[in-house]
């Protein structure tokens, strides 16, 4: 295969690209790691990041970018498909910086980049499938309705709602569960999502 010397990756047909990071050639992936960083880099200023994170960041996904395709955990379909598993596995190392615990509550994350709204049909949606468990809770006896607001609603714990209803917690928790199956053959819909 020939060598990308006198190349650009750009001009190089996606599958000998991969053919030439599998066989490590320098001159492909110095080209490589050079077109992708200024894009990663953007993302990262774009949200608070500086450049050495940046440097760090696109090292580390660079490397795990190499090992996927070395490892043929990813196959490149278009010539552009490779730019765009580097950038996503870029974007997700930082996203996971800027969610960890000592990054926490000092950075804000560019909301635009990531994701668009929840459209008002997912929405809608929603709120009907509360509305047929509300129906449905409405349909129990006293006790049923009352202890699922107190778990659900209120979310208080096993010992305060066993206390307000006057039971031991093991008793509690046993009700609890009977109600909740109760609404599971009530409606195809239950507390934590769908069936």
């Amino acid at each position: 295969m020939q060598k990308i010397s006198n190349r650009k990756i750009k001009d190089l047909p996606f599958n000998e690209m991969v053919a030439l990071i599998k066989k490590n050639d320098a001159a492909t992936l110095k080209e490589l790691y050079k077109t992708n960083f200024h894009k990663v880099k953007r993302y990262v200023y774009k949200n608070n990041g500086g450049e050495q994170q940046a440097k760090d960041l696109y090292q580390e996904a660079f490397i795990a970018m190499w090992r996927n395709i070395k490892e043929g955990k990813f196959s490149a379909e278009s010539e552009t498909a490779i730019n765009g598993y580097l950038f996503q596995i870029a974007k997700y190392k930082w996203l996971d910086h800027v969610r960890s615990a000592r990054y926490k509550n000092t950075t804000f994350i560019n909301r635009e980049m990531e994701y668009n709204e929840p459209e008002v049909e997912e929405n809608e949606i929603q709120n009907r499938k509360i509305k047929i468990i509300m129906d449905s809770i409405s349909n129990f006896g006293e006790r049923c309705q009352l202890l699922m607001k107190l778990f659900y609603f209120e979310q208080k714990p096993f010992k305060e709602i066993a206390k307000i209803m006057a039971m031991d917690e093991a008793s509690a928790r046993n009700a609890k569960y009977r109600c909740q199956e109760q609404l599971k053959k009530m409606t195809p819909i239950i507390p934590n999502g769908s069936k």
